[in-house]
């Protein structure tokens, strides 16, 4: 095989694993037969970066895993306090910033509080004090400080954002590793080369939410879904590719296609990584293709809301899921974890880890109400 961007021969030597949907997007779909490993670094540094940096929110609330670590905490605004937080992996905010409240109790006494969101941070804060009040006793105040853990009762704003310039050519990267690994021959994408490298402005990638859907996953399900479609007859090369179930995009690759027929689909559930495919419904000719460009229907952003619900729906079930087994796992550890090996368990110490399932149990089932009534 021959790398499509830069035709060199892919050795064992230059080998490089494409992941034809984005690893950050938690894609399990990738190929060595794409893209030497020279060039693949070029566009992942360039464009796919953009891609992963803009879906970062709905990764990591819908907790997916990937190769090479979880996704990245999420800026968020607490909306009773305007204070800003991070959201990490399994929903947990930490305030972004150090809070720092010094009173003046008499001239030569002063009464420091210090709200940091872990030990590390304040110690920071505590040295970069001490050069301003030298009387401050580091070692002291990290001794005497206590970690606190409670849960918010507010909700929080995330401000994500999709569909720029450098993530529309991410989409059609994806588009054309997808068609080259269905079979496709690359000459037909070669004229695109250019638009990828930043050298010309094409029209290629466009948000496209249809009436009806091309792909309906099932109840409680979050999917990835890939189409290609070859048609020589009306000479047009084409792709869907929709992303968590609420990005979607049509690609217009070729408008001048004359080589072999295709139609292939990749349907990837992100959590049970389970593949389907002849379950996807789309056939245009090449003047409703040009039409979905020219006519740009802005209709979609209410379809993309109704998606995001959705999504966030199922964000939410897996997210307390995932903190339901953090508690049980926790209380597990904190009693029968701390036992010596080969204690026998019985009745008491079944109670005893029972009593330190409560104390963690009984806050989060308070804290789900209350966010009950809050929505």
């Amino acid at each position: 095989m021959e790398c499509y961007r830069c035709n060199n021969d892919i050795t064992d030597e230059n080998a490089s694993d494409e992941h034809i949907i984005l690893n950050a997007c938690g894609g399990r779909l990738k190929s060595k037969n794409l893209l030497c490993k020279s060039c693949n670094s070029i566009f992942g540094d360039k464009f796919d970066f953009e891609l992963a940096k803009s879906t970062n929110e709905l990764a990591n609330l819908l907790l997916i895993k990937r190769h090479g670590g979880k996704p990245q905490p999420i800026k968020t605004v607490r909306n009773l306090t305007g204070d800003n937080y991070y959201l990490e992996y399994g929903g947990s905010p930490i305030q972004a910033k150090t809070n720092i409240k010094i009173t003046k109790e008499t001239e030569e006494k002063r009464r420091l509080q210090i709200d940091a969101k872990n030990r590390k941070e304040l110690e920071k804060t505590l040295t970069g004090l001490k050069r301003k009040y030298p009387s401050i006793d580091v070692d002291a105040f990290l001794n005497s400080a206590q970690e606190k853990r409670f849960y918010i009762n507010d909700s929080f704003q995330i401000n994500a954002h999709i569909g720029g310039k450098e993530e529309f050519k991410s989409i059609a990267k994806t588009a054309i590793n997808f068609f080259i690994y269905k079979g496709g021959d690359s000459t037909y994408i070669k004229h695109l080369l250019p638009y990828l490298e930043g050298k010309e402005n094409r029209d290629v990638v466009w948000m496209h939410y249809p009436d009806n859907d091309i792909f309906k996953p099932l109840e409680g399900e979050v999917t990835h879904v890939l189409k290609i479609i070859a048609d020589p007859k009306e000479h047009i090369l084409y792709a869907y590719v929709e992303l968590f179930n609420v990005h979607c995009f049509i690609v217009r690759l070729n408008e001048e296609y004359d080589g072999m027929g295709l139609d292939a689909d990749y349907i990837f559930n992100v959590h049970s990584y389970e593949t389907f495919q002849n379950l996807t419904k789309l056939k245009l000719t090449k003047n409703q293709l040009n039409n979905l460009f020219e006519s740009k229907n802005r209709r979609s952003f209410d379809k993309l809301k109704e998606k995001y619900v959705r999504v966030l729906n199922i964000a939410n079930k897996k997210q307390d899921k995932f903190q339901l087994n953090e508690i049980i796992s926790n209380a597990v550890d904190n009693s029968i974890g701390l036992l010596p090996e080969g204690t026998v368990i019985d009745k008491e110490i079944m109670a005893e880890m029972f009593d330190e399932l409560m104390k963690s149990l009984m806050p989060f089932i308070a804290h789900r109400n209350n966010l009950k009534n809050i929505d």
